[in-house]
């Protein structure tokens, strides 16, 4: 056994779960997916495990369908179950490695969900981590850019395995020449239009400076190390001093906020303001740092609502204009805003009105505030959150609310359900 297969092997022991049926592998047909696609291949007819593999034809270049054909020609004499992927529709003009990319991924999503695959491994290498250190240097990433990739991450809800990315492109192309497998040189690999084209030319230079794939791969390993520490204090402090209320707001205490790092304070904005804001887009760094030395108590950043007093941090969406007035069908899910409605009759929902404010949150964020008269039960998206709500206000999870409001309109109860559903990007 080569250590190329060793290497692979101690990390499908470390991630891959025994009960493991089906695995899929992204398949270009250049000299690294091919590699890793025979390697798997041999590793699955060991365990008994199904491989899938996914090639995308995006339909960029002329000879990209004859690619495509001659890898599932290759791949089927292999035993693999190959798929033909086809990127339909208009191309675009601009940022055309940007746009494939995510077509890519999610193309390869949208098979592997219907296979019922949890896991896609992607053949990236340690050159190809280096270019991406730099890629996102040059761009002034932080230290969640600068990690680059991870060997194992996530893509919605299926896991993106990277097993070669300690792994140098020769010994890549070594071990394909001693099996005699044939590959496709992309020419788009040599277009220095592309960032990361010109990021590898530059690899000789580097190298002779002592800057090698090697070196940086260790490196990001490091920042990798910084960002998992990061994250844990970040999760953590969310937990314990985030609240989030079931009627679309957060509140961070004073004392807590001041008291933790500004990195800390960076990374818990980064993921709730996507949350409050119903936009899955990251919110920059650069924004962030400018946000955190922002002295004014009102102000509005990313979609969101910044309140700052006595007592702390209120954060929720920005509504420039105060939602529509809705009339709400009975027992059905009506959506308002970030809201999901339940109730028991035909009704007419409205924002809260000023002589209707809660108490204690200040007027400024309370335009998206849901009012109907009568007795409401509320229920929330907890993403990590725990809660302090509203003195009184009866909150229990999405499924006990979707269950007790079913129950409660077969005995003919007239109770109100609100769910917020930060995630929902309506207006």
């Amino acid at each position: 056994m080569s250590l190329i297969e060793k290497n692979l092997a101690l990390l499908l022991k470390k991630y891959l779960p025994e009960n493991t049926q089906k695995i899929a592998v992204a398949v270009s047909g250049g000299a690294d997916s091919l590699c890793l696609t025979h390697l798997l291949c041999k590793w699955c007819a060991k365990k008994q495990i199904q491989l899938y593999a996914f090639t995308v034809n995006h339909g960029l270049r002329p000879e990209a369908k004859h690619e495509a054909e001659s890898v599932h020609d290759l791949l089927t004499t292999w035993g693999v179950n190959h798929q033909i992927l086809l990127w339909r529709g208009k191309k675009p003009k601009t940022h055309i490695e940007e746009k494939a990319r995510q077509v890519r991924y999610d193309l390869m999503y949208q098979a592997c969900k219907k296979n019922k695959i949890q896991y896609l491994f992607l053949a990236h290498h340690a050159q190809d981590q280096s270019e991406t250190f730099f890629t996102r240097l040059a761009h002034g990433s932080g230290v969640d850019g600068l990690s680059a990739m991870d060997e194992i991450s996530s893509f919605k809800n299926i896991f993106l395995m990277r097993p070669l990315l300690s792994e140098n492109k020769s010994t890549i192309v070594d071990y394909l020449n001693k099996n005699h497998i044939q590959w496709f040189e992309d020419q788009m690999n040599q277009d220095l239009n592309y960032e990361r084209v010109r990021w590898r030319q530059r690899q000789k230079t580097l190298s002779e400076w002592g800057i090698t794939p090697k070196v940086i791969n260790t490196l990001t390993q490091r920042i990798q190390s910084a960002k998992y520490a990061l994250s844990f204090y970040t999760e953590n402090f969310i937990k314990n001093n985030v609240f989030l209320s079931p009627v679309g707001y957060v509140f961070i205490q004073k004392l807590a906020w001041d008291m933790i790092p500004s990195a800390i304070q960076i990374r818990v904005l980064q993921k709730i303001l996507p949350i409050l804001s119903g936009n899955d887009r990251f919110v920059s760094l650069e924004g962030i740092e400018n946000l955190l030395s922002e002295r004014r108590n009102n102000f509005t950043f990313a979609g969101c609502q910044f309140v700052k007093n006595v007592k702390g941090l209120y954060i929720a969406k920005e509504y420039r204009t105060m939602l529509p007035n809705k009339i709400l069908i009975p027992q059905k899910i009506n959506i308002w805003g970030p809201f999901d409605i339940i109730v028991p009759r035909k009704m007419k929902i409205v924002p809260l009105p000023r002589n209707k404010y809660f108490k204690n949150i200040p007027a400024l964020i309370q335009k998206g505030f849901p009012y109907l008269e009568g007795k409401i039960y509320y229920s929330i998206d907890l993403e990590g959150f725990c809660g302090i709500y509203i003195g009184g206000m009866p909150v229990m999870t999405q499924k006990e609310l979707e269950k007790k409001a079913h129950l409660d309109y077969k005995r003919g109860e007239q109770k109100i359900y609100i769910h917020f559903n930060p995630r929902k990007n309506n207006a």
